[in-house]
């Protein structure tokens, strides 16, 4: 109120954060609000495009000082992004179509042994739980493992699935932890060596799942190629 006696409200000098944030604290009088950035992956400078503050009746879960969702946070309007993975679509995974992709088009993906599929949430949240779509156009079976991070350094796998066989849709809960990104790597698939991903949720939604509601899982010619031949940058991908 004065300039003088600060309470901080917001602590996420530990996290990685891009574009919109979303930040909710209890409600408190102010007249002045001051934010301070901490860490620049470019450079020494911090920036801000646009500041809004308000009052909301929406209620909120914090933990730790983070929200924790129940909304699903890794989409295109939450500002998420794919910053590894294969795919003719840069954010296919995280666009919300659960239904029109085949052999050549509608997933993400990346070879056996080589990278990962990873997305980067805006900010960090507690997370316990992802939901994923395996490309299932026909009846392979993929193995897999997911890790997440806050930091891209240290990494804490809450998924093993590497000696399962696992088809379509794929539901992963683990102990709530924060998180700002989810990696996704494949470590086996019986048609090839591409492992295969067509959407991608956190925290996982219960409800709109296909095998619920009876939807055809995609068809698709298969003389095409079951595996896109660029990326959005344009690099190849190895079959």
């Amino acid at each position: 109120m004065d300039e003088l006696d600060w309470i901080r409200v917001i602590d996420h000098s530990q996290y990685l954060c891009r574009s919109w944030q979303k930040l909710y604290f209890p409600a408190r009088v102010c007249r002045y609000i001051r934010i301070v950035g901490t860490h620049n992956t470019v450079n020494k400078i911090f920036h801000i495009v646009a500041f809004e503050c308000m009052f909301t009746n929406k209620t909120f879960t914090l933990e730790k000082g983070l929200i924790v969702p129940t909304e699903n946070v890794a989409t295109i309007s939450d500002c998420a992004s794919v910053i590894e993975g294969v795919s003719r679509s840069r954010n296919a995974l995280l666009n919300g179509d659960t239904k029109n992709y085949d052999w050549d088009s509608g997933y993400t993906c990346h070879q056996l042994g080589s990278g990962a599929i990873m997305v980067q949430l805006a900010q960090p949240y507690m997370i316990g739980s992802i939901r994923l779509l395996l490309w299932d156009c026909d009846d392979r079976s993929y193995s897999y493992y997911v890790e997440v991070s806050t930091n891209q350094q240290q990494w804490t796998m809450v998924a093993d699935r590497t000696k399962v066989s696992c088809k379509s849709w794929q539901s992963v809960t683990f102990e709530r932890q924060p998180a700002t990104f989810i990696r996704i790597v494949g470590t086996h698939n019986t048609a090839n060596e591409v492992f295969h991903c067509v959407h991608f949720e956190c925290p996982e939604q219960q409800s709109g799942q296909k095998e619920e509601n009876g939807e055809d899982p995609g068809t698709g010619d298969t003389s095409l190629a079951e595996a896109p031949r660029h990326s959005s940058q344009g690099s190849s991908l190895p079959l």
